[in-house]
């Protein structure tokens, strides 16, 4: 199901306490408008941690993470360790801010995290929360599309 809505930024913190804590929020804004601080507030307002992700700062291997060997010899495998910053113990709001204008890659990697919960063997804390951002291409020029499969996974607001 693929929600759309247009909000005012008064109206986005109520739209974010009851989209927001049951599916990803995708939120389409021009520059400067505020999106980041909105998000903040509302991590904030539901007591969380608010960790901020810039896709447009990121490749993709900033985001699986380094190998681990484990084993040895014949039996020894690679396991890739997921950043501290996305593997939590504790639920916290996950923010990845200007993410349509970050490279092809960087939004393969970040698709398993926003739809599946998952990145690598890491699974996603039950309670955390998903929020992107990302500025309109009439805006921003430089600014693509996001990925249109994940139109299924998001509810998406403009303003």
């Amino acid at each position: 199901m693929h929600a759309s809505v247009t909000v005012t930024p008064a109206q986005l913190p109520e739209l974010l306490l009851h989209a927001a804590v049951v599916r990803p929020v995708f939120i389409w804004g021009q520059p400067g408008i505020g999106k980041s601080s909105l998000v903040e507030e509302f991590a904030t307002q539901v007591g969380l941690e608010c960790h901020t992700l810039l896709g447009t700062q990121l490749a993709a291997e900033d985001l699986i993470g380094v190998p681990r060997i484990i084993g040895e010899g014949d039996q020894a495998r690679s396991r890739f360790c997921p950043p501290e910053a996305i593997a939590r113990d504790e639920p916290y709001v996950l923010f990845l801010d200007e993410l349509n204008g970050s490279s092809h890659e960087v939004q393969k990697a970040f698709y398993s995290l926003i739809l599946d919960r998952r990145l690598g063997n890491y699974t996603l804390h039950p309670e955390s929360v998903v929020i992107g951002a990302g500025n309109r291409s009439q805006d921003w020029p430089s600014c693509g599309r996001y990925r249109r499969r994940w139109s299924t996974g998001w509810c998406t607001c403009t303003w």
